[in-house]
């Protein structure tokens, strides 16, 4: 099963994925934002999922995880 967590900036997603994260899921992000003031632990970003529709062959590395 693939979730994503999906928002505009500033709606939570970050704080989302902390929480599903502290709750046990595996989580896919590229770590290419630095933690920040406004996201201190970080942001939860993978920048493949805004090609989506162009390219989807990142979803096999998602499932692929545990």
């Amino acid at each position: 099963m693939i979730t994503v967590v999906t928002g505009l900036p500033r709606a939570g997603t970050s704080l989302m994925m902390q929480m599903l994260r502290a709750g046990g899921m595996e989580v896919l992000s590229d770590n290419s934002r630095l933690p920040d003031t406004s996201n201190p632990k970080g942001y939860f970003e993978y920048a493949k999922t805004k090609l989506l529709l162009e390219d989807n062959s990142w979803l096999a590395e998602a499932e692929k995880r545990p």
